[in-house]
C-alpha cells in the first residue's frame, strides 16, 4: 500500500474542502442539538436530583453535543470526552419528573435523547483515528454497552414483558455501536482504496511520461551521436559535406524540441497544446531520417490498409518501431541493415524490426529502459511484444509486436 493510501486508512482527511466538511459537521451537531438537547435539559431540570447532579448532568448533555461539533477535526479528543460524558449520564441518579411520569416510572439519565450523540463520536473516530484508536473506540465503546445494560436492567416500559424489553435494550445498545464503528471503518476503507487508485494512476502517468522521454530523446540523440561521430571523419577528407551533416544534425535535434514541447504541454494542461501525435504515417519519415544518420533500413507497408487503427494504437507502433531502430543504430554494429514491416493481420497490427548486426551479444544482460518501456507501451493498448535473436536468420535481433487494431479512424 503506498504512503498516501496509508495515510487515508489511518484516518487523514479525504480530497476535497475541508471548510466543507466542517461545515457539513456543525450542521449536524446544530440539528443534534435542536432535536436532541431540549427534551434532555427540561428531563435534568425537573429530575429533582439535587442542585449538584443537575449541574453535572447538565454538563454533560452539553458536552456531549460539543463534542459533535469538533468530532471531524478531534475525533479521538472528541470520543474521549464524550465516552466521559457518558460515564456520567451511567452513573447518574434516577431522573423523576413530568417526564418520568410519562415514561412510566424514574429512569436512569443515560436514556436521555442526547445519548444519541455518543454514536457520531464513535463513527468520526472509527472514520478519521488513526491506529490503534478506532479498535480501542470500540472496545470503550463495548464496555459502555454493558454498563448501560447492567444500569437499566430493572427498567421497565409500560406494555412490555420484562423480557422484550431487555431483548430490544441490548439489541439496539450493540446494533447501534458496531453499525457505527463498522461504517466509519467502511469509509477509511473507501478513501484508502480512492488513495491508492490515484497513486496508481500517478505511478502509470510517471511510467508513460518516462517512456515517452526516452522514446524522444533516446532516437533523438542517437540520430545525432552517429551523424557527429561519421562527421569528424567525413568532414576531414571532404568539408564540402559539412553542412549536409551539420543540417541533418540540426534537424533531428528541431525534431526531438517539438515532440519535447508537445509532451510538456501536455503535462501543463495548456491551451493549444494538443498537437498531434506521430502514427503509421509518420514511419516513412522516421525510416528516412535514420537512413540519413547512415543506417541501411529497408520499409514494407504494402499489406497495410489505407485506413488506420485509433491514434494510441498507431503511436505505439510509432514508438517500437522508433526505439527498435534506435537499438539497432547504437548496438548492431557496423554495416547493419534493418528491415521494417507494418502490416494488418486480421484484426491484428503487426510491427517488425529486424536486423543482421550482432544478434544476442548485442543485448547481454538485462533489459535496458527502452526494451522494457517498449513492453508496458504494448501491454498497455492490449498488445504483445516480442523481442531477441532473430530465429530465422541465427543472428541480429527481432523486434515483433502484436497491437489490436481497434475501431478504425475517418481518416483514409
Amino acid at each position: 500500500m503506498t504512503s498516501s493510501a496509508a495515510d487515508a486508512l489511518a484516518g487523514q482527511p479525504g480530497p476535497g474542502p475541508r471548510w466543507l466538511g466542517d461545515l457539513g459537521q456543525a450542521a449536524l451537531a446544530a440539528l443534534l442539538a435542536l432535536v436532541l438537547l431540549p427534551v434532555g435539559v427540561r428531563s435534568v431540570r425537573e429530575g429533582d436530583v439535587g442542585t449538584g447532579w443537575t449541574v453535572t448532568l447538565l454538563g454533560a448533555l452539553v458536552v456531549l453535543h460539543l463534542a459533535v461539533v469538533v468530532a471531524r477535526r478531534r475525533p479521538v479528543a472528541s470520543y474521549a470526552v464524550g465516552a466521559g460524558a457518558m460515564l456520567v449520564l451511567v452513573t447518574g441518579p434516577d431522573l423523576s419528573g413530568l417526564t418520568a411520569n410519562a415514561a412510566g416510572g424514574a429512569f436512569s439519565p443515560v436514556l436521555l435523547p442526547s445519548s444519541l450523540c455518543f454514536f457520531p463520536l464513535l463513527y468520526a473516530v472509527s472514520a478519521r483515528g488513526s491506529r490503534p484508536w478506532p479498535t480501542i473506540a470500540l472496545g470503550v465503546a463495548l464496555i459502555g454497552c454493558l454498563l448501560t445494560v447492567v444500569r437499566i436492567w430493572s427498567f421497565s416500559v409500560p406494555g412490555l414483558e420484562w423480557w422484550t424489553w431487555r431483548l430490544i435494550l441490548t439489541t439496539a445498545m450493540l446494533a447501534g455501536t458496531l453499525a457505527a464503528w463498522a461504517l466509519g471503518r467502511f469509509r477509511a476503507t473507501r478513501e484508502a482504496w480512492i488513495a491508492e487508485l490515484a497513486d496508481r494512476g500517478a505511478a502509470d502517468e510517471r511510467r508513460r511520461i518516462a517512456r515517452e522521454m526516452h522514446d524522444v530523446v533516446a532516437h533523438s540523440l542517437a540520430v545525432v551521436v552517429s551523424h557527429a561521430e561519421a562527421g569528424r571523419l567525413v568532414v576531414a577528407r571532404d568539408p564540402d559535406r559539412a553542412p549536409e551533416i551539420l543540417g541533418t544534425i540540426a534537424d533531428a535535434g528541431r525534431g526531438a524540441l517539438t515532440e519535447m514541447r508537445g509532451l510538456l504541454g501536455v503535462l501543463r494542461d495548456e491551451a493549444g497544446s494538443n498537437a498531434p501525435q506521430p502514427g503509421l504515417d509518420e514511419l516513412p519519415g522516421l525510416v528516412a531520417g535514420v537512413r540519413a544518420a547512415g543506417l541501411e533500413v529497408a520499409y514494407d507497408d504494402a499489406a497495410l490498409p489505407e485506413a488506420r487503427p485509433p491514434a494510441t494504437v498507431g503511436l505505439t507502433a510509432y514508438r517500437v518501431a522508433q526505439e527498435a531502430l534506435t537499438n539497432v543504430t547504437r548496438h548492431a554494429g557496423p554495416g547493419a541493415r534493418a528491415r521494417v514491416v507494418v502490416a494488418r493481420e486480421g484484426t491484428e497490427l503487426v510491427v517488425e524490426v529486424t536486423d543482421n548486426g550482432a544478434g544476442p551479444g548485442a543485448f547481454a544482460g538485462s533489459p535496458g529502459r527502452g526494451l522494457i518501456g517498449m513492453r508496458e507501451r504494448v501491454e498497455a493498448v492490449g498488445g504483445v511484444l516480442k523481442a531477441g535473436p532473430d530465429p530465422r536468420e541465427g543472428t541480429g535481433w527481432r523486434v515483433h509486436a502484436r497491437l489490436p487494431w481497434g475501431e478504425e479512424d475517418s481518416r483514409g
